[in-house]
């Protein structure tokens, strides 16, 4: 049985097949989630299509109560997100575990992913346990 530790990828490594489907399933959800707002909230879609690029840009329309903190939030928890598995994701190539913060930069964070996407899995020995 899958359970929710499991599918979250806890024990600390991701391989490439489940950080791809963890990204995908967080890229699902937010576009869900502002599909979802932009039906009820007369938005600008460019807005909301520019802050996946750059959440910076929502901060200065949420503080004018132009755009509802439900899209801010799910911006946060999908960058969040990414940075979670992207240092899994890392800890698994063998990569230092602090570049997974470019999951967070505007405009890096895209190209960061697709990095990680396709990062070869580090080849373990009995010597890592010594180590």
């Amino acid at each position: 049985m899958i359970t929710l530790r499991t599918l979250l990828q806890c024990d600390g490594y991701s391989d490439r097949l489940t950080y791809q489907r963890n990204v995908a399933l967080l890229a699902f959800g937010k576009a869900m989630s502002d599909l979802i707002t932009l039906g009820f909230v007369d938005l600008p879609a460019r807005l909301i299509a520019t802050a996946w690029l750059n959440p910076i840009l929502l901060i200065r329309p949420w503080l004018n109560r132009e755009v509802p903190a439900v899209t801010c939030l799910t911006t946060l928890l999908l960058f969040a997100g990414l940075v979670w598995h992207t240092v899994h994701r890392l800890r698994d190539s063998g990569h230092p575990h602090g570049l997974a913060l470019l999951a967070a930069l505007p405009f890096a964070a895209p190209l960061a992913v697709i990095i990680a996407c396709f990062l070869p899995s580090r080849r373990r020995t009995v010597w890592d346990l010594v180590g």
